[in-house]
């Protein structure tokens, strides 16, 4: 192909991921910052990245981190909402965490990102062939420009599905703005099956299905086995943990909201721990947590006196810390009650943890015969599986095994290849 394709990347959740406490750093910026990564990696693609106007210190960093990485910025302010940074191939290859850094300091007020998206912004786009938003509604002047062709990701339907988990979300959220605004002439990367058929299920006349594609995606990171015990206790240290050489833990690492059941599987855990009288093992919870729901959380936890100290909750957990908590787990719990993916199931296997999880929606789709998967809500089976890996060093390297090999069918560049190959077919049809 003699011609790039001009590409402009909602970068909004990118910049949302590098804001100061990290939170925003879920698995949907993950996916957004590897397809990013995918995009402008490939020969194919001039990308220009959307992201609201910085501050003068802040543009002075970004100019100082470009230009240590001989990489090209320009910024498009005026008081409008939109800046522009192009990234050429030939210079991207210096140092890929040169983008990490970059993008750190990019600091993003989302709700601002597409108003006042008017003349300005239409003579800038119109050299633009292909949008894409890894999470966020295609605006409407995109979506009516005729020339630009529409891509957008889709994660799960779970706010319309399970709506009494989620009452805080009302019409100014980014998901019900994504629903509300599905539309036939865009095209849809669907992270699973399940999240196909949700949404065909829930939208189905907003949607042409056959621009729902399903595209699997990836781990976070390339996690790999990293087994030591000195290790784990060091990393443990720096959350103020300290567990002894022979102790052993569980882990789970999510959102701690509802939907994850983790009331559940606690209670699960502390059952399993009475019946087989176990004294050296710990349940780690890491990640974010829903401000309106931790409270509530900490609480079930406080009222568990005579087991309160094996409940260790880590809070959000630094990308530099997750592959050792994982691979250094007896076992990776996931009950979760519904996944578009299972983003941290994946990782897990991949690490070289033992998994248990759900049964249900994606998770199936992920894990096939490499994890234990069992019904969210049947704690007899949850014990035994705990048992099973637990008790059975044979078992627990078996599933270890089964996980590294199934993790390695899915990478970030077999998803980008599946995208590309749907761009390709649109942009230069035959």
């Amino acid at each position: 192909m003699s011609q790039k394709i001009n590409l402009l990347f909602d970068a909004s959740n990118i910049v949302e991921g590098f804001s100061s406490n990290n939170f925003s750093r879920s698995g949907i910026y993950w996916v957004a910052y590897n397809l990013l990564w995918q995009f402008i990696s490939s020969a194919n693609y001039k990308v220009t990245l959307l992201i609201t106007p910085c501050s003068v210190f802040i543009k002075n960093r970004i100019r100082k981190h470009f230009h240590y990485s001989n990489r090209y910025i320009t910024f498009y302010d005026n008081n409008r909402y939109l800046n522009n940074i192009e990234i050429s191939k030939s210079r991207i290859k210096t140092n890929k965490n040169i983008i990490k850094i970059s993008y750190h300091i990019l600091k993003i007020w989302r709700n601002r990102i597409y108003i006042n998206l008017s003349k300005k912004l239409t003579n800038k786009i119109k050299n633009v062939n292909i949008y894409f938003s890894c999470l966020y509604s295609i605006p409407e002047e995109i979506r009516s420009n005729p020339v630009i062709i529409s891509y957008q990701i889709l994660y799960d339907c779970i706010p319309s599905i399970n709506k009494e988990l989620y009452p805080f979300i009302d019409s100014n959220h980014w998901y019900m703005k994504l629903v509300n605004n599905l539309d036939k002439n865009v095209n849809y990367f669907c992270i699973s099956n399940c999240t196909k058929n949700d949404f065909l299920k829930n939208f189905s006349d907003n949607l042409d299905r056959e621009k729902l594609n399903v595209t699997p995606i990836a781990s976070s990171m390339n996690y790999s086995p990293q087994y030591g015990i000195d290790e784990m206790i060091n990393v443990l240290k720096k959350y103020n943990v300290a567990l002894k050489s022979d102790s052993l833990y569980i882990l789970s690492l999510c959102t701690i909201e509802p939907r994850k059941n983790l009331v559940f599987t606690v209670n699960c855990f502390i059952n399993f721990l009475k019946k087989n009288k176990i004294t050296n093992l710990f349940f780690i919870i890491g990640g974010g947590y829903f401000p309106n729901y931790i409270e509530y959380f900490k609480s079930m936890i406080d009222a568990l006196p005579e087991y309160r100290d094996r409940i260790i909750l880590l809070g959000y957990v630094n990308d530099e810390d997750i592959n050792i908590l994982y691979s250094n787990a007896l076992l990776f719990i996931s009950l979760t009650q519904y996944e578009g993916f299972g983003m941290t199931v994946l990782e897990a296997m991949q690490a070289g943890a033992p998994v248990i999880c759900s049964d249900n929606s994606s998770l199936p789709e992920v894990v096939a015969d490499a994890a234990i998967t069992i019904p969210c809500d049947d704690e007899v089976s949850c014990i035994e599986a705990m048992e099973k890996i637990y008790f059975n060093e044979e078992v627990r390297k078996d599933y270890i095994s089964r996980g590294i090999e199934r993790a390695k069918t899915f990478t970030w560049e077999k998803t980008f290849e599946q995208i590309n190959n749907v761009i390709m077919r649109n942009s230069y049809p035959l």
